[in-house]
């Protein structure tokens, strides 16, 4: 499995929100330069007040759509750093070498996304823009001093040498984006082998429960398959669903440890019988809990709190939301197929008589939004128990 596309997007909503709170520091900053000019420090003209409240408006706008950046893909992105070139160059027309630090805004903000493409169109949209800032602050009389008084002071003294500037400018971060590049996709690169060691490690387990029990391994894969029509209810994406599902399948991981008599005793448990049968839970999240990585994470948890319950009377005694959301749906696939299937202890039960024991545990047992998904959803429960019985 890939997980590049998860890590990449969960990258640029990152970016996104560093760069709503970037413009909200700058609408800050442009604030107290209005007070400033407004107590006499600066001498400006009384232009420059609606100006600069545009400005401020503008630099609101990535704030407003963060939650829409990274669902627009790169058209939204380019709008935003088109606005924010615009607003910089508006700054520039009406406060000139006040802001001149503003010309370099718009590449940098460029550089967040660590994408050369993003930096190379605000590179060409920031030279134009530039140009017209520096003849609309000549031709509104913006600035006084010499030699800008003039159409050849403005273009020999103010727009070619921002141009060289702006190139310098660009081939800098033209060349960072290019090492940050390099290095994201090195980070991700690795992280995907993680990913597939861990998945080697998942895989050799279960097998090594599969060998020791036939009906464990089968279980522990209807117990997964269940676990995802459950995430999937829940409106989790898929690189999740495909995490959790499989972490469940080592929800029994700590069986290994438990003698294979006891397992299988046709009987009832005694009490130290089912002591022993008890500690799998600890056992199961001390073999994955110091393993790296997430999957491994999310299996050591899963382990550890399977068998919590609602109510607080569980193994461990949580309660409620402070059991582990993903304990709390392997919980409900694992007493539906414990229910259905034969054991040595007990006959299966009837499908619809182990729905209703579900429900009548909701808010008892188990969660009582994922029961109302497991009855929204009992169909498919039923199908994965008919293909992997």
């Amino acid at each position: 499995m890939d997980f590049s596309k998860k890590l990449i997007r969960h990258f640029y909503q990152d970016t996104n929100l560093q760069l709503a709170r970037i413009c909200r520091i700058m609408t800050i900053f442009l604030g107290i330069v209005m007070v400033l000019n407004w107590i006499g420090i600066f001498k400006m003209n009384g232009l420059m007040y609606p100006v600069m409240l545009l400005c401020i408006c503008v630099l609101m706008v990535p704030t407003v759509l963060y939650n829409y950046l990274h669902k627009s893909g790169v058209a939204l992105r380019l709008l935003v750093l088109t606005i924010i070139t615009l607003m910089s160059g508006l700054l520039y027309a009406f406060l000139s070498y006040h802001v001149i630090i503003m010309l370099a805004f718009p590449m940098l903000i460029a550089c967040l996304y660590c994408d050369k493409p993003s930096v190379m169109y605000t590179a060409v949209i920031s030279a134009p823009t530039l140009i017209a800032s520096h003849l609309a602050a000549f031709y509104l009389h913006m600035v006084p001093d010499e030699p800008l008084v003039t159409l050849h002071g403005v273009i020999c003294y103010g727009i070619l040498p921002r141009l060289i500037e702006l190139a310098a400018i660009f081939i800098l971060c033209y060349k960072m984006t290019g090492k940050i590049t390099v290095l994201v996709n090195s980070l991700v690169a690795k992280n995907n082998v993680l990913y597939e060691d861990q998945l080697s490690i998942i895989n050799a387990l279960s097998q090594i429960t599969t060998i020791e029990s036939r009906e464990t391994g089968e279980h522990n894969i209807r117990v997964s398959h269940y676990t995802r029509i459950l995430c999937e209810a829940m409106g989790m994406d898929e690189v999740d669903v495909i995490k959790v599902s499989t972490a469940a399948m080592m929800h029994d991981v700590g069986k290994i440890a438990v003698p294979k008599e006891i397992l299988e005793k046709p009987g009832k448990l005694t009490d130290e019988e089912y002591s022993i049968v008890k500690t799998h839970v600890t056992v199961g999240r001390d073999l994955l809990k110091d393993s790296p990585g997430e999957l491994m994470q999310l299996a050591a948890a899963i382990a550890y709190e399977h068998h919590e319950r609602w109510d607080g009377t569980g193994y461990l005694h949580e309660k409620g939301d402070s059991i582990n959301l993903y304990a709390r749906c392997v919980a409900v696939g694992d007493v539906f197929d414990a229910l259905v299937t034969p054991r040595p202890y007990k006959e299966p039960w009837p499908l619809e008589a182990a729905k209703d024991e579900i429900l009548a545990q909701r808010g008892k047992q188990f969660d009582p939004h994922l029961v109302d998904l497991f009855e929204e959803h009992f169909d498919e429960f039923v199908e994965v128990y008919h293909k992997y019985s």
